[in-house]
């Protein structure tokens, strides 16, 4: 003898479970999201370092600011995602020590921060009732002191190929 009515049963653990695996998938995505913008900032922090350690102006945290830019203003028209920016660039000694390379010129450390924020899918589920996240990048790098090699990558080697503009 059925005491109790069961009807409707499997339709609510599917909707409750259906639910569920919503969630997870979206919490993927947003994830999956982060991490690829956390990358290109990553790699375009990285990028920026390299160019002003190898320029040749005098001003090179216009460098890394332009560098920066270009990279983030062709992201956010394809994305969306990430909605401001702002590039720092300084240069300091070694540990705050003043360390010299074979011809006695003084080797500083380059860093470029970039810091951004970027969307969140569903804020008020994800991000703690914030709209965006906030989230930097950073590279460092120390100039060569061998000029004659920032275009290739030996004595021997054929100079980078580059891309015409």
């Amino acid at each position: 003898m059925n005491y109790f009515n069961n009807k409707g049963q499997s339709f609510i653990e599917g909707i409750i479970i259906a639910t569920i695996i919503t969630i997870f998938m979206f919490c993927a995505i947003q994830v999956c999201v982060m991490v690829v913008d956390d990358m290109f900032a990553n790699y375009s922090a990285f990028y920026a370092t390299r160019k002003v350690v190898v320029s040749k102006t005098k001003d090179i945290t216009n460098v890394a600011k332009n560098t920066v830019s270009k990279f983030f203003i062709a992201y956010i028209a394809k994305s969306a995602i990430i909605i401001h920016y702002k590039t720092t660039h300084w240069d300091d000694t070694i540990l705050g020590n003043n360390i010299v390379d074979h011809s006695n010129k003084q080797i500083k450390k380059h860093n470029v921060k970039i810091a951004y924020g970027m969307n969140i899918i569903f804020p008020k589920l994800f991000g703690r009732f914030l709209p965006y996240r906030e989230q930097s990048a950073r590279a460092r790098m120390i100039k060569s002191p061998d000029e004659e090699f920032y275009n290739k990558a030996y004595p021997d080697a054929r100079e980078f190929f580059k891309y015409a503009k």
